[in-house]
Formats: structure tokens, C-alpha cells, sequence
């Protein structure tokens, strides 16, 4: 058993500190060795805690990686704000002002999925798709009250926010700030979804 839950009763909660510590190791070793450095082994060490205290909690490194990625970001949000605009400037403030730990953190995870197809399943499930599906659902609303047309490519507009955020993440290291996300909304989403509605 090991040393960090022993005692702990069938049925007894597991230690929250424990988490929050295990991830907080596994954001520290992101930023100091990248995703390679992050193994399971470096992780309880530095954590001190057993390897069996955290294959409990995630089965695989893919799934302890994102859950530490997740835990510095803000969760997404399907806003109603009573215009279109105002929806969609609010569900693409979930890409924006990260601060600097977030970011890195990110940006070494988004540098490993290309070669590792599980790390891309699972951060595109936790963290890649509930924002799209956000603004996903802010689009469909609005086409369903009949101010943007039906013909939208919805799955496209959707994606052109989290797509310039991830870029911005990978290439220099920091998110978009809210006059971005402003920009990119006024002069690309809101022109696009209008574009359907002129087209003969």
C-alpha cells in the first residue's frame, strides 16, 4: 500500500492535496523537461507519493498530462448574452489571457500530439472540444432564432478561434489577449456567418 493513502478505508475519498500536488508536479516537469521528461516514475518521485497512487486516479500518462493541463485553464462556456455577437465574443474568452505557467504547460503538450495519436485523442476530448462545442452551440442557437442562415459551414467558423489560440500557444508561447479575441470575432466569425445569409 502505498505510504500516501495508506489507511485510507474502502470508500474513503482520496486526498484532494494529493491531486492538486500530482498535478502540480506534472505542470513543473512540462515546463522543465517537456512532455518526454513527464514520466510516470519522475512524477511520483517528485510528488512522493507511489506510482499505484496515481495509475488509480488516470490510466495512462496521456490522461495524467491533460488533467494537468485542464486544471489551469478555465472551463468553457455556452453563454446566452441576448445577441450574437456578444455570445460568441463570450464563449472565445476561453482562449484568451492564459498567464505565463498555463501557457507553457499548453504549448508542451500541443508540441507532443502530432507524434502520439493517444495524447491527440485525449487532449482533443478534454481540452480541445468542449471550447469548439461552445461556440458550436452559440452558432446553432442563433441559426435557430433565424439570424444566421442554416447554409453555415458551422463545424469551420467554429474552429478559427481555438485553431488561432493553439497557434499562438505553440509558436509564441502565450494566448491570445481579449482585443484578439474581440478582432477575430468582429472581422472573421461575425463576416462569415453573415456571408451565408448574402449569398444567392
Amino acid at each position: 500500500m502505498d505510504s500516501d493513502e495508506s489507511g485510507r478505508g474502502a470508500g474513503r475519498p482520496r486526498d484532494p492535496d494529493l491531486e492538486h500536488g500530482i498535478l502540480t508536479v506534472v505542470q513543473d516537469l512540462l515546463i522543465e523537461q517537456g512532455y518526454a521528461g513527464a514520466t510516470i516514475a519522475a512524477v511520483a518521485s517528485r510528488a512522493r507519493c507511489g506510482k499505484s497512487a496515481i495509475y488509480r486516479r488516470w490510466a495512462t500518462k496521456a490522461e495524467l498530462v491533460v488533467a494537468a493541463v485542464r486544471a489551469l485553464q478555465v472551463a468553457s462556456d455556452q453563454p446566452d448574452t441576448g445577441s450574437l455577437r456578444g455570445d460568441l465574443i463570450a464563449a472565445a474568452m476561453h482562449f484568451a489571457d492564459a498567464d505565463e505557467r498555463s501557457a507553457t504547460v499548453l504549448a508542451s503538450l500541443l508540441s507532443e500530439i502530432g507524434r502520439d495519436a493517444e495524447l491527440r485523442e485525449v487532449a482533443y476530448r478534454s481540452i480541445g472540444g468542449p471550447p469548439v462545442a461552445a461556440i458550436t452551440a452559440v452558432i446553432e442557437r442563433w441559426i435557430d432564432r433565424g439570424e444566421v442562415s442554416p447554409d453555415v459551414p458551422v463545424s469551420l467558423v467554429a474552429g478559427i478561434v481555438p485553431t488561432a489560440a493553439f497557434g499562438s500557444i505553440s509558436l509564441q508561447r502565450r494566448s491570445l489577449d481579449r482585443d484578439r479575441v474581440v478582432e477575430l470575432v468582429d472581422r472573421i466569425l461575425l463576416p462569415a456567418l453573415r456571408a451565408a445569409e448574402q449569398r444567392p
